[in-house]
C-alpha cells in the first residue's frame, strides 16, 4: 500500500477514543495535519515546534554525534557526519514519547505507571543484555500476542528491535500510532522523530502513513515489531 497524502488529519481523530487518547491525537493533529509536512531540527522555521515535541535542537544533536565520535565529513557525498567506529547513536525518536508523557501529565491526565520502561525501551527489556523481562511494562503487550481483540489503538507507543537471541532484542525505534486497521497485514498511521540522523545532518519528525506494518520496513529486514504500548493501561486506567 502506497502513502497517501492526508488533509484533514484532525477530522480522523476517533471521538469513540478515550479523551486521554484523543488529546494526544489531536495535538499531533494540529502539529502534522498531513504526511507532507516536516518538523526539521536545522530548520529556523520548524526548530522550535521539533524542539518542544522531542526535547533536542541542532546544537545538542550535533554535539552528540560529536562525543560519540562523529566528525563533519569533507565529502558530504558520504553522509554530513560519519565515523568509523561503531557503537550507540543519539536520536530524537525516544525524545518525542519522554514529551509526549511530560505534556500528557501537563494537561491533566493522570502520571503513568514507568515500572523499568525507558522512553527507548518501552517493555522494559534488561540492560544491557535486552533480555525480555518476567514482569514488563504496565501496558505492554508484545506483537506475538496480537488478536482480533487485542491490538494496538491511536495514541499508543510502538516500539522496533532486532532480535537478538532466544528473547532477547536490540532496541531500534520508537513511535505514536495515531491511526489503525486491524485487517491481516494490519495498516496504520504514525508520527515519528528520528528519521534522519547524522548521515543527513538533522533530524526531523513526520507523520507517516497509512501503510502496511508487514514488514516493519523491507530496507532493513531483521528489524521487528516488538509490541506496543497500551497508553491508558499505562496511565493506570484498568478498562
Amino acid at each position: 500500500m502506497g502513502t497517501m497524502p492526508l488533509t484533514n488529519e484532525i477530522d480522523l481523530v476517533d471521538p469513540t477514543l478515550s479523551q486521554r487518547r484523543q488529546w494526544l491525537c489531536r495535538q499531533l493533529a494540529i502539529l502534522l495535519p498531513n504526511n507532507v509536512i516536516t518538523l526539521a531540527s536545522n530548520d529556523p522555521k520548524t526548530s522550535a515546534f521539533f524542539k518542544d515535541w522531542t526535547g533536542q535542537t541542532q546544537k545538542n544533536l550535533e554535539e552528540r554525534w560529536k562525543a560519540e565520535g562523529f566528525t563533519k565529513s569533507a565529502n558530504p557525498a558520504n553522509g554530513v557526519w560519519t565515523r568509523t567506529g561503531t557503537g550507540g547513536v543519539t536520536t530524537s525518536c525516544e525524545g518525542l514519547i519522554g514529551q509526549a508523557l511530560i505534556k500528557l501529565q501537563a494537561a491533566g491526565f493522570g502520571k503513568p505507571i514507568r515500572g523499568k520502561m525507558t522512553s527507548f525501551n518501552l517493555p522494559g527489556c534488561a540492560a544491557p543484555s535486552g533480555q525480555e523481562p518476567a514482569q514488563t511494562t504496565v501496558g505492554w503487550h508484545w506483537w506475538r500476542d496480537r488478536t482480533e481483540a487485542l491490538h494496538p489503538q491511536p495514541g499508543d507507543f510502538f516500539q522496533i528491535g532486532t532480535p537478538a537471541g532466544p528473547a532477547r532484542w536490540t532496541t531500534a525505534h520508537v513511535g505514536i500510532i495515531t491511526g489503525w486497521a486491524d485487517e491481516l497485514n494490519p495498516v496504520w498511521t504514525t508520527v515519528e522523530a528520528g528519521q534522519a540522523g547524522p548521515t543527513a545532518g538533522y533530524d526531523f519528525m513526520k507523520r507517516k502513513g497509512p501503510r502496511q506494518m508487514n514488514p516493519v520496513d523491507p530496507r532493513h529486514p531483521k528489524k521487528q515489531l516488538m509490541g506496543w504500548l497500551n497508553l491508558d493501561e499505562f496511565f493506570g486506567d484498568k478498562s
